[in-house]
């Protein structure tokens, strides 16, 4: 079979399978006319062409040899063109579904990585607040410390079994002001401590 006879001479015609030899004929004179070489002088060789196939076209399907031969290739070639587009639009629906099973698994993804950073937000967020209830307290200690360590210095200070100095001669002053320094230099250095303590947190 030469190329020219992969055309659809039935569309090539404009009839059908069951159409008669009239409407054959009839349908013939009206493509011979239209694709004439003397009615297309601006395209004459696409013009011829169109022309010599119309007639190979008739000559064929008038013919009940070549007709019969003609539409047993030409319905393979449908049917074969049928599988092939059944085929591209499986592939066509695979493919859909590929692409489709890809953004579902992107979305998971994202969705997971999501979750993963508000997990990890919460869990900064409940260090930081765990470490700021530890620094309230460890200030709350300290400053309970220092109002006992007040309390206990002016308790001494005013107690009526420290004698005042004019009743006892003997009384050491010097030994009084470094117990008073002591006791000052106690409270400093914790809170100093406190303030290393908080600044190596920090």
């Amino acid at each position: 079979m030469s190329s020219d006879q992969e055309i659809d001479y039935y569309e090539l015609l404009d009839v059908t399978y069951n159409d008669t030899r009239e409407i054959i004929d009839k349908a013939y004179r009206r493509a011979a006319i239209r694709f004439h070489p003397d009615k297309n002088r601006d395209n004459t060789l696409e013009a011829t062409n169109k022309f010599l196939l119309v007639s190979k076209a008739y000559q064929t399907l008038i013919d009940p040899k070549k007709k019969l031969e003609y539409d047993t290739l030409h319905k393979a070639r449908i049917a074969a063109k049928k599988r092939y587009e059944a085929l591209d639009t499986k592939r066509k629906a695979m493919k859909e579904e590929l692409e489709e099973g890809e953004k579902i698994a992107k979305q998971a993804k994202k969705t997971v990585f999501t979750e993963e950073s508000k997990a990890k937000i919460e869990r900064l967020r409940e260090e930081t607040l765990k470490r700021r209830q530890e620094r309230d307290e460890r200030l709350r200690q300290a400053a309970i410390a220092k109002s006992k360590l007040s309390s206990s210095t002016t308790n001494n200070s005013s107690s009526s079994n420290f004698p005042p100095i004019y009743r006892k001669p003997n009384f050491n002053i010097n030994a009084y002001e470094t117990m008073v320094l002591n006791k000052m230099l106690e409270v400093g250095k914790l809170e100093q401590e406190i303030r290393e303590r908080e600044s190596r947190k920090s």
